[in-house]
């Protein structure tokens, strides 16, 4: 009988992890900073013997996997070590650690009973990137061979991997899409997945049934935050991401507007999270500040649009039946997306008897001169996400956290299924 289901999703901007323990009727869910760093064990050593005995840190803030005399550092633990910038790098070879290390943490937080004589038994699905796709047999006999044996910060574990599923980023998507549709749609339809990722973004097509093409480049969310610091002083990459996603999340009303047949992109200067990005103590250079800060934003999200609007004229026809939509980025360019797409927000009356409208979240055709291509978001799972994990709907991240996890939650579901087919 497995032990623990398990679904990773190793992305540049978070490691997202989603399990169930056998006997358990609800999965659960991990989040990691994607940083690691290999140190030396007298690096280790070093740092916890000047460290001492200060306060109780859980788990996941004192993370690091040993095997085979390396010792890997992970997530907010590797921030104590002067990590490298790894954005750009391979991700199947860093997911080997990252595996090791979610196992361990799911261990030792659910206190699950190890023997040193018996494997725990665990089934494993990975989404990789397009473009590392074709390392998945590599990952995976790497990945048996340090389960035989690896120690998880003072504890030794050995796994049996009793099932391994991989799937390209998008692929747990595309699973719940064909799951809600069935077969039968699936061999009628020309599908896209667009996955929109902070290091990557990547794209699937599938034509009646089979997956043509696929393409993950380096045009991740990082690239727009990359040309912003650039044009601005300053500023660094994640104050940056993070200031945006809560400027967008508290002019909500405004992006989302029922008055408006689109989409918007907010006044960034307005928002108390961009103003705070400023660093100038003058009111004048602060303002001045603020709004230059304001229209490297813009400018660099036109700039970006441009670079991912070009890139997915060349690898998705411009016909598709429909595109499903996943990743926190795209949420960045969903007014791009609509035009792109023909696609116009529906609106619906709030109440019967009241005139104020409200979005129904699916889209119709904007332009009868042009191809429409409905886009769906998440597979249409956000909803379930964020009920399984009781995600807090006052979060600014919820809209992000859901639209990150979806993938993920997808190829688990997937990865049950199979259990269930046996």
């Amino acid at each position: 009988m497995t032990d623990i289901y398990l679904s990773v999703d190793v992305g540049g901007s978070q490691t997202k992890i989603i399990y169930q323990l056998a006997g358990s009727k609800k999965p659960n869910y991990l989040l990691m900073p994607p940083i690691l760093e290999e140190i030396s064990k007298t690096k280790l050593d070093n740092y916890m013997a000047r460290l001492g005995w200060i306060g109780s840190p859980s788990p996941d803030q004192q993370l690091w996997v040993t095997w085979n005399e390396r010792v890997v550092v992970l997530g907010d633990f590797a921030a104590c070590f002067d990590p490298q910038d790894r954005i750009k790098e391979l991700k199947y070879e860093n997911a080997l650690w990252k595996v090791l290390g979610a196992i361990g943490l799911i261990v030792e937080i659910n206190k699950v009973k190890v023997s040193s004589k018996k494997a725990l038994k665990v089934e494993l699905a990975l989404l990789l990137p397009w473009n590392e796709y074709s390392d998945r047999k590599k990952f995976s006999e790497q990945l048996q061979k340090m389960l035989a044996g690896f120690q998880v910060r003072k504890m030794a574990l050995k796994v049996s991997l009793e099932r391994f599923l991989c799937r390209p980023e998008g692929g747990g998507l595309a699973a719940i899409r064909i799951k809600q549709q069935g077969l039968d749609w699936l061999r009628s339809q020309q599908l896209g997945v667009l996955m929109f990722g902070h290091r990557n973004t990547t794209a699937l097509y599938f034509d009646r049934g089979q997956l043509k093409l696929g393409d993950s480049p380096l045009l991740g969310f990082s690239t727009m935050l990359d040309m912003v610091v650039e044009m601005t002083s300053g500023l660094d990459r994640e104050r940056l991401a993070g200031a945006i996603f809560q400027a967008r999340h508290a002019l909500l009303k405004e992006i989302y507007s029922a008055d408006y047949s689109y989409t918007r992109h907010p006044d960034w200067s307005k928002n108390a999270a961009i103003i705070d990005l400023a660093s100038a103590k003058d009111p004048d250079l602060r303002n001045k500040e603020v709004q230059d800060i304001a229209k490297a934003i813009s400018v660099a999200t036109t700039e970006y649009w441009d670079k991912l609007q070009r890139w997915m004229s060349r690898v998705l026809p411009t016909e598709l039946d429909e595109v499903i939509i996943g990743g926190g980025a795209a949420y960045h360019v969903e007014p791009e997306l609509e035009g792109y797409f023909n696609a116009e927000p529906e609106t619906k009356e709030k109440y019967s008897y009241s005139k104020e409208k409200i979005r129904t979240g699916s889209y119709k055709i904007k332009d009868y001169k042009k191809h429409f291509t409905p886009m769906i978001w998440g597979s249409g799972l956000t909803d379930t996400v964020e009920q399984t994990f009781k995600l807090e709907k006052k979060q600014f991240v919820l809209q992000c956290m859901s639209a990150r996890l979806v993938d993920c939650f997808g190829l688990f579901d997937y990865l049950l299924s199979l259990e269930g087919s046996q």
